[in-house]
């Protein structure tokens, strides 16, 4: 079997230390153009023979556990489709199997297209950190302040939903409310309706429990707020920063606008072998998981949270990997996988963070109609992982879901 694997030895080493000499906030633009440039290459150089040539003992590591994984994926989910990006200081790695649809036979690369899926949070997340350093709001504002004073935002015995209960997944709000069909397209008034009529299922604060309306509707809140639609806000404030071209919002209120070039590069989902369309969010959740974006995008936006390259943002980006909250193991996808006893998991403003007797990962899953993600680092070791797979999580059979957390924990 052949797979499509591209590497660049490109060192950040050097590049680190030059910007590592200047503050975030005043970052030369020649520096973060030079930045930008630097990993505007990853993945771009094809070596037959991968990591021949590589010198860190943790790129063969990766190496092996990601060809293992393309193994898995060509036994078990022959007709999807996966890109694995890995960077460290010493460089990236991206390695591909499958191909763009049974329609383009073109093979994956760092450049295809994903759903990215709920990895989307983390980019509203960092969008609140900043709005709250600029003091256009405050994390402990309540939610009902921002929205229409037709909305009858639910409270738990006077207890109100603040944004930064919405951030951390502690609202007590549910997953969807009663009666959400997914897939459906949905105005922003009835989003509202849903949510005045939607009973708290904890004390906001308190608990974490997973919320897909939550952080959707954080996100609402912040362009509201900002008075920018969010895919212009998450473009403005983060995407433009990191030189991350191809990743955005193929939405809008009523339909999927991918143009012909995108759609070129879409590797197309699937669900239980077959292909499916992309999952319609509607407009007022579309910042819980409507990004799209590549492996190659995804390595610039890891860069920036590991700290191999510092912009504008970089401050604010270490605010979102802050524990804040707890977070229940059993409901947590990818806990540390040995030693439970003595690990375990929290939340900062949308991150999962993993700890394991001083080892820390910080990470986040995506799951959506014929697509499978993972995003996640080591910002000790300054080693961080993308996955993008074009195949539905209800698919993965254990042996490919094990390769995921070996090499998010490797």
């Amino acid at each position: 079997m052949q797979f499509n694997q591209k590497t660049s030895n490109t060192s950040f080493r050097l590049l680190a230390a030059q910007l590592h000499r200047t503050k975030p906030m005043t970052t030369p633009l020649g520096l973060l153009i030079i930045a930008t440039l630097s990993l505007s290459c990853l993945s771009t150089i094809v070596l037959n023979s991968a990591l021949a040539q590589s010198t860190g003992s943790q790129f063969v590591t990766a190496k092996e556990l990601s060809i293992m994984m393309l193994n898995k994926v060509k036994r078990y989910l022959p007709d999807a489709s996966i890109v694995v990006g890995i960077i460290s200081p010493n460089g990236t790695q991206v390695y591909g199997y499958g191909n763009i649809s049974k329609a383009n036979s073109t093979k994956v690369n760092g450049n295809t297209i994903f759903d990215t899926a709920s990895i989307t949070k983390t980019f509203t997340t960092t969008l609140l950190a900043g709005m709250v350093k600029e003091g256009l709001v405050n994390l402990d504002d309540p939610v009902e302040r921002f929205l229409p004073a037709s909305v009858n935002v639910p409270s738990y015995n006077g207890h109100k939903i603040t944004l930064e209960d919405l951030a951390t997944h502690t609202s007590g709000l549910p997953d969807f409310p009663a009666g959400w069909i997914r897939n459906h397209t949905y105005t922003t008034q009835q989003v509202y309706s849903f949510l005045s009529n939607t009973s708290l299922m904890s004390e906001p604060g308190i608990k974490a429990n997973y919320s897909d309306i939550g952080m959707g509707l954080l996100g609402h809140i912040l362009s509201i707020k900002a008075g920018v639609p969010y895919p212009q806000l998450v473009k403005d404030r983060i995407l433009s920063v990191l030189g991350m071209d191809s990743t955005g919002i193929a939405m809008n209120s009523t339909a999927i606008t991918l143009s012909d070039a995108l759609k070129s590069r879409l590797a197309k989902g699937h669900i239980g072998g077959k292909e499916v369309n992309l999952e319609f969010i509607p407009e007022a959740i579309q910042p819980a998981g409507a990004l799209h974006s590549t492996a190659n995008d995804l390595l610039k936006y890891l860069a920036a949270n590991i700290g191999l390259i510092h912009t504008s943002i970089n401050d604010l980006i270490q605010e979102t990997h802050l524990i804040r909250h707890e977070y229940p193991q059993e409901l947590d996808p990818f806990p540390f996988p040995t030693n439970k006893s003595l690990s375990a998991s929290y939340i900062g403003l949308g991150w999962f963070i993993e700890t394991n007797l001083g080892t820390e990962v910080i990470q986040h899953g995506g799951g959506i109609d014929s697509y499978s993600t993972l995003i996640g680092f080591n910002p000790t070791k300054q080693e961080g992982i993308v996955i993008l797979c074009s195949c539905d999580g209800k698919d993965i059979p254990s042996p490919i879901f094990e390769s995921w957390r070996s090499l998010l924990y490797r």
